[in-house]
């Protein structure tokens, strides 16, 4: 999110757990190096997206903007995660981009080091192509560290969040982002409301 009226109104409506500040220069929802007015006052768990960004640039970000997760999206490797988690002392998010099939080995390194996997849908652009993966491909997943799910999220997909669940305890959220937006950066509050009512209300 950009906008300090627009995170306003999801601090007051909706609470959601994390709220997503993104730190990479090319998305359409860069937030800038430097804190927008009013966005150390939130009180919501802020979450910096960095994209093969050095520890000392997300420290940096992490102490301006007051953030409390850290969602790492590029190609770091166990030891720069690893740095980053001490350095930090905050929950780390480790992004794996979804093709067609996973690899669950290749994880296996980075779980003393972070608190959550989130995969998201392949693209070469660095996320936000708003498609979905196959969620198929996650029924074999084979660890008890906690699972985001993202990529092309919609309000529809309720029902079907829901069964992957009864399949994937480990399942602990969904990322929500492009279908729930008015324009990049911007939410539409209504629509995170009811969608956080619908998942609750299953629960």
């Amino acid at each position: 999110m950009s906008n300090i009226g627009n995170i306003r109104e999801l601090e007051d409506q909706v609470q959601p757990d994390w709220m997503g500040l993104i730190f990479y220069p090319p998305s359409p929802r860069y937030v800038g190096d430097q804190p927008f007015p009013g966005i150390t006052d939130i009180s919501l768990r802020k979450v910096g997206v960095f994209v093969n960004e050095s520890r000392e640039s997300i420290q940096q970000k992490v102490n301006d903007f007051g953030l409390s997760g850290i969602q790492l999206h590029g190609d770091e490797n166990v030891a720069e995660v690893k740095a980053i988690k001490e350095s930090s002392g905050l929950e780390i998010f480790k992004v794996f981009k979804v093709i067609d099939r996973m690899k669950w080995t290749e994880l296996e390194a980075y779980l003393p080091w972070v608190d959550y996997f989130l995969f998201d849908t392949y693209t070469q652009n660095q996320g936000g192509s708003g498609q979905t993966f196959d969620w198929e491909i996650l029924k074999d997943y084979p660890f008890e560290k906690p699972i985001i799910l993202s990529g092309g999220i919609d309000a529809d997909q309720v029902n079907e969040i829901l069964e992957l669940k009864k399949l994937i305890p480990q399942l602990a959220g969904v990322d929500i982002n492009s279908r729930f937006e008015v324009e990049p950066g911007i939410k539409n509050i209504s629509k995170v409301k009811k969608f956080k009512a619908q998942l609750k209300k299953i629960e």
